[in-house]
């Protein structure tokens, strides 16, 4: 096995921009590849090898390519590394700190873009479990990316998560209710709908409508299981059928949303006719 440092020595211009406690993220550019994202994985388990052979095995275009992956040894360990396309990108939470908002036209184009890629993971019955801003880099045309399957499941294949279990992998304030309560045989890509629905609510109004004013993780659990996120009016949606349908991808149960994201798609189709976009920003 090569050692990290024959890999760093392939890359120029390698510069740490994450470290978090699964794994360090480099920037860096690469001699076939161009700019790309090289990573390295603390811990080679089964999830980060799902995390990897997902996104490896599946052509998205809103998902980095993946162009390499191996094991090289790092500070004296067997250790996982990946090195995938870097895009030109801005973190979604850095955006909404920054106190920036969806126009209308935005969302739509935002929520669009998260239903198919969710339809596309139903065809490969995969059900990515994290959507949130911090998993989602936006591009200055729009053009939406979707990070991270460190905790996707794949349906039909054993769960890494113990079906015992009280409360299974989940990120507060964006999993569904079923998902965060390991309900297993109810968990699927109406679990993603209730997380785009979450994300699309908060690029709009700037809040997110369960960990908003919580105390705790438990409350935040305990609100998402209780309260009814706020309709609000947003301009240009006259006759509130943008978030009639943002309202039922957060249904409490499986059952209240679309029963997938072809649906949802239409749905957001027979909408877009009732809405009327301000003018483009300047």
């Amino acid at each position: 096995m090569r050692d990290f440092k024959e890999l760093e020595a392939t890359l120029s211009n390698l510069t740490q921009i994450a470290r978090g406690g699964q794994k360090v993220v480099y920037s860096a550019t690469h001699p076939t590849f161009g700019r790309v994202v090289a990573k390295l994985f603390f811990t080679a388990d089964a999830r980060s090898q799902r995390e990897i052979d997902i996104s490896a095995d599946t052509e998205f275009d809103c998902v980095p390519a993946i162009y390499e992956t191996g094991h090289v040894t790092y500070v004296g360990s067997d250790t996982l590394y990946v090195i995938e396309q870097r895009v030109d990108v801005e973190e979604l939470r850095k955006l909404l700190e920054r106190g920036e908002r969806f126009t209308l036209k935005e969302a739509v184009d935002f929520l669009e873009q998260g239903l198919t890629f969710i339809k596309q993971l139903e065809e490969k019955s995969i059900v990515h479990r994290d959507i949130k801003p911090e998993n989602i880099i936006v591009s200055a045309d729009g053009k939406v990316y979707f990070l991270d399957f460190g905790i996707a499941r794949i349906l039909g294949v054993p769960s890494l998560t113990k079906t015992e279990a009280l409360v299974g992998p989940h990120t507060p304030g964006y999993a569904a209710p079923e998902q965060f309560n390991n309900l297993k045989s109810d968990i699927d890509s109406r679990a993603d709908l209730f997380s785009i629905g979450v994300v699309t609510y908060e690029c709009l109004s700037g809040k997110n409508p369960f960990s908003e004013g919580a105390t705790s993780h438990l409350d935040i659990l305990q609100r998402t299981e209780t309260i009814t996120p706020v309709s609000f009016q947003i301009k240009g949606d006259t006759q509130q059928q943008f978030m009639g349908l943002l309202s039922s991808l957060m249904g409490k149960f499986p059952s209240r949303r679309p029963k997938d994201a072809a649906q949802a798609l239409n749905w957001l189709s027979a909408a877009k006719s009732t809405l009327q976009y301000e003018e483009a920003k300047q």
